[in-house]
């Protein structure tokens, strides 16, 4: 591996993984999160990621922040405080939604990252299309669904 030394973190960034580590600890019960699990939620190829973060050996930087705080349910801020003023800049409010259920709280699964990504890709007629076909199959789904719980229930 030749003599690659490990960068020491400075002030700021040791603070960071400090702070992320005891979020991690306080919540990983709760949302029962293993180092694995959070590597494949994050879309991080190997545990050994994680906790290299957790443990200060990489920095993190804002991506990896966005990610753990979407993944454990904080405000990037509480991860990284220098965030703050761009946070804010990017709520525009100001203010922090504590509905994770609201719309960017989301964390996407490889597949349905490639999809938005293919989806952008069409042009806008394409995409009214693609969108209204789903919108029917989904009904379809859901009245076929609906007809086997009617049936079950007989």
């Amino acid at each position: 591996m030749g003599t690659m030394r490990k960068k020491t973190l400075d002030a700021a960034e040791a603070d960071a993984a400090q702070r992320l580590r005891n979020i991690w600890n306080e919540k990983k019960i709760t949302l029962r999160l293993t180092q694995d699990k959070a590597a494949d939620a994050l879309g991080f190829s190997t545990q050994a990621t994680v906790s290299q973060y957790l443990n200060g050996n990489i920095p993190l930087n804002t991506e990896a922040t966005l990610k753990f705080a979407a993944l454990l349910g904080v405000k990037p801020e509480d991860i990284r405080p220098d965030l703050a003023e761009l946070m804010n800049y990017v709520r525009q409010t100001g203010t922090h939604v504590q509905d994770y259920s609201a719309a960017g709280w989301r964390l996407l699964k490889p597949e349905e990252a490639e999809l938005v990504t293919l989806y952008e890709r069409l042009p806008a007629s394409e995409k009214e299309r693609h969108l209204s076909e789903l919108k029917e199959k989904t009904l379809e789904f859901d009245r076929l669904f609906e007809e086997l719980l009617a049936a079950r229930k007989q």
